[in-house]
């Protein structure tokens, strides 16, 4: 197995674990960690507990909530294997999870 089909079954396992997740939510969120990610060492942690904050956040709507809650929960089940990827790695591994959302919108859900 390649390396890139190994980021595109560990995409499709993340995205297995975001159902309902909008890819412009995901997205967000991403853009979140790259923004960390020029500052701080731990960035991939302080991104999980934004999300954490933003699905208890009673200003935001519930499917807000949901997704910030499932990317939070997911991204914590991933967290060692995504932290061990380089970071070019990385940005490709969030835009296939990114593909798998819409792929999965568009299909309902897979499998």
């Amino acid at each position: 197995m390649s390396r890139e089909d190994e980021l595109v079954t560990l995409a499709e396992q993340i995205a297995d674990g975001l159902p309902g997740v909008t890819r412009n939510e995901w997205m967000k969120w991403v853009q979140i960690l790259q923004a960390y990610q020029a500052q701080y060492r731990d960035a991939l942690q302080r991104a999980i507990h934004y999300a954490q904050r933003l699905s208890k956040d009673p200003t935001m709507r519930p499917a807000i909530q949901r997704a910030h809650r499932l990317i939070a929960q997911t991204m914590q089940r991933y967290a060692r294997r995504v932290a061990s990827l380089p970071r070019t790695e990385q940005q490709r591994l969030f835009g296939y999870v990114a593909w798998s959302l819409v792929v999965q919108g568009k299909q309902g859900r897979r499998r």
